[in-house]
């Protein structure tokens, strides 16, 4: 699902707000732009570790809203795309982000296909800096061109898409992008954006790297913690029924049969046929599933309507997944970790299984 609409007016409002490459004028704070609310979440981590820190960073959210520590001259300036509840298929970029990646020197992507968002926005924007593609496995057909492309020396197993097409359309992907779902691909992005910032701000490179390597071993106590939670669900109860495809990874890393998503890519502004109804049921039936969940970013209606039809429990609203964003301020899933944290608990209790206590390194 292409975003083309809208750009022909994005570039004039570019225009109209300078949108010249480049940093901005006497600002000489390393630049960033991330696409995910994810990805912005890693760079937020890793910079605010040491608050006393050299290292003082500038966060401006996806409304344009600006969030800084009081009296420090911030020196790093990070910009967030997306928002929280929102997917990145949906995504469409305003004049204010498209000057951001004027002035970028690090635009911070997922790739795998992920950001389609991006084709006509780097060119309209002028974004001259290095791409670091988190993942490692760039976008089909990405070229380097008036800009770099870094990705980096780590790369996840990307598994292809397993999802056919509906009638008459194309496949979105070749390949998964949703390779966060999982802590595992989470420890590739971080590492490759470590390795960025501490190649872009080599005046403290170390600090980098040190900071990097701590949410590291977070982040791999989290994968343990998620892999003995799920250890205590029998096999054949660990059955995933989603109202969205993106968690092939989480499945195939923790043993969990993905039978995908029973009404994929429906959203607020699509709701499925009864047709698409009737299907997804059979398949809940056929599975033996005694529970599907809704995801975040996703309109619930449709899934509800394939619960109450196949007989099953429903996981909806405050216990939605989160798949493809992260929450809003507040909520279990606002950093990344909650959200992990939050999908094991839910899904682990969902199945009847015992959640492990939280390790050392993952409490407040």
């Amino acid at each position: 699902m292409r975003k083309t609409a809208g750009l022909a007016v994005l570039a004039a409002g570019c225009l109209l707000t300078a949108c010249t490459p480049g940093t901005a004028d006497g600002d000489d704070a390393l630049q960033l732009v991330a696409t995910t609310t994810q990805i912005c979440d890693y760079v937020t981590h890793i910079a605010e570790q040491q608050p006393d820190s050299e290292i003082v960073l500038e966060k401006t959210d996806s409304q344009g809203k600006k969030h800084a520590p009081d009296g420090a001259k911030p020196t790093v300036k990070l910009n967030c795309l997306l928002a929280p509840n929102a997917s990145a298929h949906d995504h469409e970029m305003t004049p204010q982000q498209m000057k951001a990646m004027s002035d970028a020197d690090l635009l911070l992507t997922n790739g795998v296909d992920l950001e389609h968002f991006l084709d006509s926005a780097i060119d309209s924007s002028g974004f001259k800096g290095s791409m670091v593609v988190t993942s490692g496995v760039p976008n089909t057909g990405a070229e380097a061109g008036k800009f770099t492309i870094d990705a980096g020396d780590n790369k996840a197993d990307v598994a292809p898409w397993p999802f056919d097409p509906e009638p008459g359309e194309e496949a979105e992907f070749t390949h998964d992008p949703h390779i966060w779902t999982s802590p595992s691909g989470a420890i590739v992005q971080v590492r490759n954006i470590g390795a960025a910032l501490a190649k872009a701000d080599a005046d403290h490179a170390a600090d980098w790297e040190k900071r990097t390597d701590h949410y590291v071993q977070q982040l791999t106590a989290l994968d343990t913690w998620a892999k003995d939670s799920f250890d205590s669900v029998p096999q054949d109860k660990r059955v995933l029924f989603t109202s969205h495809d993106a968690f092939g990874y989480l499945s195939r890393d923790f043993g969990i049969d993905f039978i995908g998503a029973a009404l994929s890519d429906f959203n607020a502004q699509q709701d499925a046929t009864h047709q698409h109804i009737e299907e997804a049921v059979e398949q809940v039936k056929q599975s033996h599933a005694t529970v599907i969940f809704a995801e975040n970013s996703n309109n619930s209606k449709s899934i509800e309507a394939v619960g109450r039809a196949a007989g099953v429990r429903i996981i909806t609203g405050e216990d939605a997944l989160y798949g493809d964003s992260l929450g809003a301020e507040g909520s279990e899933g606002e950093t990344y970790t909650g959200s992990i944290i939050h999908n094991v608990r839910t899904l682990v209790e969902a199945w009847g299984g015992t959640v492990k206590p939280l390790p050392e390194e993952l409490r407040d």
